[in-house]
């Protein structure tokens, strides 16, 4: 029988290192990990993006896009979708401001705009996905669980003081911001696969390095950040263990004498 800890993972910078591959030093520590403790995966990315680390490192418990949607052994325990009305308004106040778009459900991508600019390209650079297809009505086909909007820090006053109640906004690269549900988050998300597998929160351990990794290391038991996260990340961590590059995971785990 498994212990009653959940430790949880962010994929990009935690999981994956600069090159954006598996470390053995973690695959073999995630691996022992799992035999004794409950293991997660929690990503902005959707299922399709996040298939080949969970596959890789035959992980059945995961939180994607941003915490919208959950599974555990993987089977679906949760789904947030976004609502469709402020969905609406967003592309139509986006659309005024020439700021371009990517729909997302937990499997798929589309762009709203014909031609991708350069903020979308690098932006799907950043993560290791190509630009997605075209197909600007896909969000009056399918529900999506959240939509990634391409504009700037300075730029972030059009959306983000128009009161979107229904919405949140984290930003994920300098130019690129996820839209969420407002009750929508990792942290949330993780609250509730732990209550499934009926573990209180003092027993989650969490490690990540981004932005929207923050909530999930302020609040859970223990939050460790990466020796590469952002040094806000930093500040709220217990614990800073080294990069992803540098077996941040499996140093951490063995100071702690989980492996």
């Amino acid at each position: 029988m498994k212990s009653n800890k959940l430790f949880v993972f962010d994929i990009d910078g935690t999981l994956l290192d600069e090159n954006k591959t598996i470390p053995e030093s973690t695959k073999e520590a995630v691996r022992l990990l799992s035999l004794e403790h409950e293991v997660a995966i929690a990503t902005g990315r959707n299922r399709t993006m996040a298939s080949d680390v969970i596959k890789e490192l035959n992980i059945e418990n995961y939180i994607v896009c941003n915490g919208a949607a959950a599974y555990y052994k993987n089977d679906s325990i949760y789904t947030n979708y976004l609502n469709k009305k402020e969905l609406d308004d967003l592309i139509e106040l986006a659309d005024e401001h020439q700021h371009q778009m990517v729909y997302e459900t937990v499997d798929e991508l589309k762009r709203r705009n014909r031609k991708p600019n350069q903020r979308v390209e690098k932006g799907m650079t950043f993560v290791g996905f190509p630009v997605p297809e075209y197909d600007k009505k896909f969000y009056q086909k399918q529900s999506l669980v959240q939509c990634l909007l391409f504009y700037t820090e300075e730029e972030a006053s059009i959306y983000e003081e128009r009161g979107f109640d229904q919405f949140r906004f984290v930003r994920w690269h300098k130019s690129g911001v996820d839209v969420l549900p407002v009750d929508g988050s990792k942290y949330l998300t993780i609250q509730r696969l732990a209550n499934h597998l009926d573990i209180d929160n003092k027993n989650i351990v969490a490690f990540g390095d981004g932005f929207n990794d923050m909530e999930m290391i302020k609040n859970v038991g223990m939050g460790i950040a990466m020796g590469n996260a952002e040094e806000e990340v930093k500040e709220v961590a217990d614990m800073v263990t080294r990069s992803s590059s540098d077996d941040g995971i499996h140093a951490a785990l063995k100071e702690l004498g989980f492996i």
